[in-house]
């Protein structure tokens, strides 16, 4: 198996976000607002995408670690403050940019979802909190530099306006996120594959993954609504997370869709698996235990933070 260490600091910047982070930080004070996230493409500019966009991880690093603590009066205080600020409202001139404040508002909704629903809406302050969020859906549901993609940052995009609009009562928002994560469902084939992620080459594996974490949640906040989205397809969403399972098992079961070598980042099979805690409370797919317990706690900086903790079951002795 390879890394791609070329963009290893990146994912370190996260990891020093949520475990280094300054004195200011460990409270819940909220950081000056963002109003625009602006950082340089992702694979353009390694090294000014991991300084640029430091600030936005810092604070979802916060939000998370209040959520992991059930710090519900932390969360909404530093939530409160960045709505107060009209934070990431701004379009920047890089696209990045969009797919930033979509997992940004994808992780703060999961985050309050953590809490009991009750609480949430009667805090005083979830009245600043939804309409900024729902502001944030709107602009990604809007965000013509995503919808014309076709790929993972759609569905991605689809789980954003599902966790948001689940969190503030919008249906219009959950509708339209299961609308992006159908074309999700639509595109998955019948091994399994997306071809747009095969085209990723050396990165196809890491993104046929990548891809099936929006997917598994809109799932499963669909199936609130009483909305079946594993079915479709002919149990698409299932196909997928059988070809990844398999490559987690063995990597060389890859090579069956495309005999070029893969070369994955660190996360990718580790907080990148997180789709795998509610896939296995629902499924009990009999291989995942030993692929979980050695990674437990899975935690991902898109998904409200300890996924393990919110959507985990028990496994096995």
């Amino acid at each position: 198996m390879k890394f791609d260490v070329r963009l290893t600091a990146v994912g370190v910047s996260i990891v020093l976000a949520c475990l280094a982070q300054p004195a200011a930080a460990r409270t819940c004070e909220a950081p000056p607002a963002l109003t625009s996230v602006d950082p340089p493409g992702f694979y353009r500019d390694a090294g000014g995408y991991a300084e640029a966009i430091k600030p936005l991880h810092a604070f979802i690093a916060q939000v998370n670690k209040a959520a992991d603590e059930r710090d519900l009066d932390c969360a909404m205080d530093l939530l409160a403050g960045w709505a107060r600020g009209g934070a990431l409202l701004t379009i920047g001139a890089n696209y990045q940019g969009d797919f930033e404040r979509s997992w940004a508002g994808t992780d703060f909704a999961l985050a309050l979802l953590r809490f009991p629903n009750a609480s949430t809406k009667a805090d005083h302050r979830f009245q600043q909190i939804k309409p900024w969020l729902i502001r944030i859906a709107e602009e990604t549901r809007d965000a013509d530099r995503i919808n014309h993609l076709g790929n993972n940052l759609v569905y991605w995009a689809g789980l954003d306006l599902v966790s948001i609009g689940t969190l503030t009562d919008r249906g219009d928002l959950v509708d339209a996120g299961i609308s992006r994560a159908r074309q999700g469902i639509g595109d998955i084939g019948a091994h399994g594959e997306l071809e747009r992620e095969l085209k990723r080459g050396e990165r196809a594996l890491h993104y046929h993954n990548f891809a099936l974490i929006p997917l598994v949640f809109c799932a499963e906040l669909a199936s609130r609504r009483k909305i079946d989205l594993y079915a479709e397809n002919n149990g698409a969403i299932r196909r997928l997370a059988d070809l990844v399972v398999r490559a987690v098992q063995d990597e060389r079961s890859f090579g069956a869709l495309t005999n070029v070598p893969q070369q994955l980042f660190p996360w990718t099979f580790q907080g990148d698996l997180a789709w795998m805690e509610p896939y296995y409370a629902r499924f009990h797919d009999p291989r995942l235990p030993p692929i979980l317990s050695s990674r437990r706690p899975l935690n991902n900086p898109r998904l409200g933070g300890n996924v393990t903790a919110t959507w985990g079951a028990p496994l096995p002795d």
